[in-house]
């Protein structure tokens, strides 16, 4: 592949990556409604909590995906090393081992930092 389309798959795995941390936010935000609705609200602050780190996370995320994959090539290596700290960070400290989408959506973010990084030599 060449060097744009190296970046545009970089790219795609950090959207796609970032889509699935926000699902797994919005599945967070609809369980703390749960607990709301059925009379546990102590309960639903962790998920609530969580969504909102997701969402923000997966924002972040999906936008230096599209900076370095869509923007000039001398973008590339800064977001490769962002989304790399990001799927580091998210795994040590932000809870992306809760659950299999965001997991996977770790991976993936971690995936596209790593493609970046090799596209940008």
């Amino acid at each position: 592949m060449d060097e744009p389309g190296d970046r545009r798959l970089a790219a795609v795995l950090g959207l796609v990556g970032a889509a699935l941390l926000a699902l797994d936010g919005l599945f967070d935000l609809v369980r703390g409604v749960i607990y709301l609705a059925i009379g546990r609200g102590i309960y639903a602050f962790g998920p609530f909590d969580q969504a909102i780190v997701f969402f923000v996370v997966g924002l972040v995320a999906a936008g230096f995906a599209f900076l370095g994959g869509f923007r000039g090539p001398g973008r590339s290596v800064t977001a490769g090393v962002v989304l790399i700290v990001i799927a580091v960070v998210g795994w040590l400290a932000l809870g992306f081992t809760s659950g299999i989408l965001a997991l996977l959506g770790g991976l993936l973010i971690l995936l596209g930092g790593v493609v970046f990084l090799v596209s940008g030599r």
